[in-house]
């Protein structure tokens, strides 16, 4: 099941980068949406309500691009490393950053999708911190 989480979770980035948020019926209707690492914290209920608060979060942008650079399978979790730029809306000011996105899945629904602008707080609340921390050790002892 979990190859077919990442395979969800790809499908609704596409669509991202189309513009298109349409992808509902990857959602359960109660969907728990919440950005804590942005400036307003962000929380929602539902698809619409999903919806409406990502698209006034993207308000603050001239252009905002997620880029995702991975996608983690952990079990009901998919973590997505992403890079992201951004202009500000009025400000111009230029902004890249890593952040990522975890998704809980149930039954091949995505039933809470968290935004976090910290990497380390997202693998954290996957339960991957210490497997990450784990497998660069390994590499530098390579």
């Amino acid at each position: 099941m979990s190859r077919e989480n990442v395979e969800i979770v790809r499908r609704v980035y596409d669509g991202w980068a189309r513009g298109d948020f349409s992808e509902s019926d990857v959602f359960d209707p109660e969907v728990e949406f919440e950005m804590p690492d942005w400036p307003h914290g962000d929380k929602a209920r539902g698809v619409e309500g999903m919806r409406r608060a990502w698209l006034a979060s993207l308000s603050a942008w001239d252009d905002f691009r997620a880029e995702p650079d991975e996608f983690i399978d952990s079990g009901p979790h998919v973590v997505v490393l992403n890079r992201i730029h951004a202009r500000g809306k009025g400000s111009g000011a230029e902004v890249s950053a890593d952040t990522a996105t975890v998704f809980t899945l149930d039954g091949r629904k995505i039933v809470r999708l968290v935004l976090y602008w910290d990497t380390a707080k997202a693998l954290e609340a996957a339960g991957l911190r210490r497997v990450r921390r784990q497998r660069r050790e390994c590499a530098r002892r390579r």
